[in-house]
C-alpha cells in the first residue's frame, strides 16, 4: 500500500503545482511532434486518498482503481499519442522503482519554478531510461494521477483554503528522451472529481493540447 505521508507532501507543494499547471508547459527541448514516431507506454502511477475526520489521509484502494480506470481510458481513446508498446514490469523492485520515479518527477516538476530549475534541464529517470535503452526505444510515456476524495476535515484553515471539497485530482504526462537524456514533452493539469469521466476527458484535453499544435 503506498503512504499517505507522501500524498501530504504533495499538498504542501500544491502551490507549485498550482503555478506549473498554469503554465501547462509543452515541448520542452528541440524534440518536436515530427521526431516522436513511437514511443511505449510505462505503467500509470495512480495515489488516492479519502479524507477521514480525525483520520487525515487513508490511501483507498478502489478510488485508485476507479480513477486509474477511467483516465487510461481517455487517454487510450484519444489517439494522439503513437503509443506502440506498453512495457509490463513483472520485477516488483523494479516496478516500485519506476513508480517512485513517476512520483518524484512529478514532485520534483511541481517546484521546479521555485527551485529555479527549467524543465528542459530535467534529467530522464535511471530507471526508466535503463528500460528504455534496453529495449531500444528512445521516447517513453510517463503518466502521473493523484488526488483525494472527501468533504470534511478538522481543520477550520485548510476548508478556509478551500483544499478540501468533493475532491481533487492532479495528472500530468512526461515524455522522456532515452537519447538526449531529458524530458521532451510535459504538460499539467489539475481539477475535477476523480470518480467523474468528466474529469479525465478535460485533463486529457489539456494534457494534449500542446502537443497537437
Amino acid at each position: 500500500m503506498k503512504k499517505s505521508f507522501l500524498f501530504i507532501i504533495t499538498l504542501i507543494l500544491l502551490g507549485g503545482f498550482l503555478a506549473s499547471c498554469s503554465a501547462n508547459r509543452g515541448f520542452v527541448s528541440n524534440v518536436t511532434r515530427n521526431d516522436i514516431q513511437q514511443m511505449a507506454q510505462f505503467e500509470m502511477y495512480a495515489n488516492f486518498d479519502r479524507i477521514k475526520t480525525g483520520v487525515g489521509f487513508v490511501y483507498d484502494d478502489s478510488v485508485t482503481t476507479i480513477a486509474k480506470s477511467l483516465f487510461t481510458l481517455e487517454l487510450a481513446n484519444d489517439k494522439t499519442l503513437p503509443v506502440t508498446e506498453t512495457i509490463v514490469i513483472t520485477d516488483s523492485l523494479v516496478h516500485n522503482k519506476v513508480q517512485d520515479e513517476i512520483h518524484w518527477l512529478m514532485l520534483f516538476m511541481q517546484n521546479s519554478l521555485t527551485l529555479g530549475v527549467k524543465a528542459k534541464d530535467i534529467m530522464i529517470p535511471p530507471t526508466v531510461d535503463s528500460i528504455l535503452c534496453s529495449r531500444n526505444e528512445r521516447f517513453g510515456l510517463l503518466v502521473y494521477n493523484a488526488g483525494y476524495m472527501g468533504t470534511t476535515y478538522p481543520d477550520e484553515v485548510l476548508i478556509k483554503n478551500r483544499l478540501f471539497s468533493k475532491g481533487s485530482t492532479q495528472s500530468a504526462i512526461f515524455i522522456v528522451d532515452s537519447k538526449l537524456k531529458n524530458l521532451a514533452y510535459v504538460a499539467t493539469a489539475y481539477n475535477g472529481d476523480p470518480l467523474k469521466a468528466e474529469t479525465y476527458q478535460k485533463q486529457v484535453k489539456d494534457l494534449l493540447k500542446k502537443y497537437k499544435k
